[in-house]
């Protein structure tokens, strides 16, 4: 008797070696879908906290832009008051140019442009 002649020959110690039993096997397969099944649980359980995390972030820079926004807005309102109090030239031309105020004894002539915005004006 050759051991190396035929599979169904070989001793049973050299055929455990080279196939493994159906319990070997479904044990590989069950610790497998084992970690699968704790990954997708992981996953159940702080995807919601994720997708609420990102939805947190998209509305902190909205109004970090916001914000930015009005801090400008409140900058030029603050430089426009300053001029104001402080600047003789800017207050006279804010009172010609917004007011329509004049100096004594002086003509003003306005000159419009035409509000359409295709056409242009030959001369």
């Amino acid at each position: 008797m050759n051991f190396f002649d035929e599979e169904d020959n070989l001793p049973v110690r050299r055929r455990r070696h080279q196939e493994p039993d159906f319990w070997h096997r479904l044990n590989r397969v069950l610790g497998v879908l084992l970690v699968f099944g704790i990954l997708a649980g992981v996953g159940i359980v702080f995807y919601p906290v994720w997708d609420k995390q990102q939805d947190m972030r998209a509305n902190l820079a909205s109004l970090q832009r916001e914000q930015d926004e009005k801090s400008a807005l409140l900058a030029k309102a603050h430089r426009e008051i300053e001029l104001l109090r402080t600047d003789a030239e800017y207050v006279e031309t804010i009172a010609r140019d917004r007011l329509n105020l004049m100096k004594p004894g002086e003509t003003i002539f306005r000159v419009e442009l035409p509000r359409t915005l295709g056409t242009s004006v030959q001369p």
